[in-house]
Order: C-alpha cells, then structure tokens, then sequence
C-alpha cells in the first residue's frame, strides 16, 4: 500500500477508535444515573469517572491521529509512537479492557499507530 494510502487508513483506525471510546463515555455518563437511581452511589461515581476517563482518551485519541494525518514524516512518526503508547497504557494501566468498547477503541487506536509508523517509513 502506498504512504499516503496507509495514512489515511491509520486517520481512519484513529478517528474510529476515538469515536468509539467517547461513545463509551457517553454510555457510562447515563449509566452513573441510572446507578444513582437505585441508589448505588459509590458505582455511579465509578461509572462518571469512566465516562470522563474514555471521554478525554478519545479526544486525545482523536487529536494524535488528526496531527499523523499530515505531510510530515516527523508528525506522522510522532503521532504514530504516541497513538501506541496511548493504546497500551490505556489497556494496561488505566483499565480500558474493562469493556468490549473501551477495548475495540484502544485496538483501532494501536492500528492506526502502527499504520503512522509504517508509512513514515
């Protein structure tokens, strides 16, 4: 596939991966009112802080696979390294495999790392 084919593939995973991690939080926002409802506070505070945490992921997400988009072989190199350091630390340490969304964001959000990295070569 050609640089420019794998780059607009790589915004493609990006753009996808962080749509699906602030569909995430949006879902676990709503999903903290319906555990204040019955009256479990500590879990709505837990889904509110899940939402926020997918909600800013995805915006970084977003932002990272914007900037690897353009003509630049270093912002498309340092989108690339950041989009897979992003993915992995938020599967690993801040808890993303909690869910099949916040592990199908964090995924699409690697492939479009790799994909920078791969057409910067």
């Amino acid at each position: 596939m050609s640089r420019l084919g794998d780059r607009n593939l790589g915004f493609l995973f990006g753009a996808l991966g962080a749509v699906i991690l602030i569909v995430a939080g949006v879902i676990d926002f709503f999903g903290g009112f319906v555990f204040l409802a019955l009256g479990l506070g500590g879990h709505a505070i837990g889904a509110w802080d899940r939402s926020l945490l997918n909600v800013v992921l995805g915006v970084v997400i977003g932002l990272f696979a914007f900037v690897g988009r353009s003509s630049g072989n270093d912002r498309t190199v340092t989108a690339g390294v950041l989009l897979v350091v992003v993915a992995i630390v938020g599967w690993l340490g801040l808890g993303l495999a909690g869910g099949i969304l916040e592990l199908l964001g964090a995924l699409f959000a690697r492939l479009a790392g790799i994909l920078y990295l791969l057409s910067a070569r």
